[in-house]
């Protein structure tokens, strides 16, 4: 059976996670160029890694900005586990190029962008549980008041 479009139609928050994964990758970005710095590289081995994460950030986040907003949370899942996919293929993608045209710290610079992708997953998990716990109680009332179990 189809699932109709109700009154209440669920959109992702898509400036606010969007936003803490950026937060989150320049500050693992800055940490990483830190951490370089003390092995006697140079600050830009951690900062590298942002031209391969923020493209990997807005890339999956305009294509989600695109899309309807859904009859219930649980149905952002599904796009949201793609977006991450996508964001690690970009990473991956533009960090391999950077590191075989620029040659940053190898440990330094791929641990960062791990660390980056990882944080960000976090996010976007985050994101969708927070949404689909603030929408279910009004689900789970409507459901109650129809006399399903």
């Amino acid at each position: 059976m189809a699932h109709e479009m109700t009154d209440h139609a669920v959109e992702l928050p898509l400036i606010r996670t969007g936003s803490i994964a950026v937060v989150v990758s320049v500050t693992i970005a800055l940490l990483g160029g830190i951490i370089s710095e003390q092995r006697g590289g140079m600050m830009s081995d951690g900062i590298w890694t942002l031209v391969a994460t923020i493209p990997g950030i807005l890339i999956p986040m305009s294509i989600l900005l695109m899309m309807p907003a859904k009859d219930d949370a649980p149905s952002w899942s599904v796009p949201v586990l793609a977006g991450t996919m996508i964001r690690a293929l970009i990473v991956l993608s533009i960090g391999l190029v950077i590191y075989m045209t620029i040659e940053p710290a190898r440990i330094v610079f791929f641990l960062t962008m791990l660390m980056a992708l990882m944080a960000t997953l976090v996010v976007d998990v985050a994101g969708v549980l927070s949404l689909i716990q603030k929408h279910t109680p009004a689900m789970m009332a409507s459901v109650d008041a129809e006399g399903i179990s």
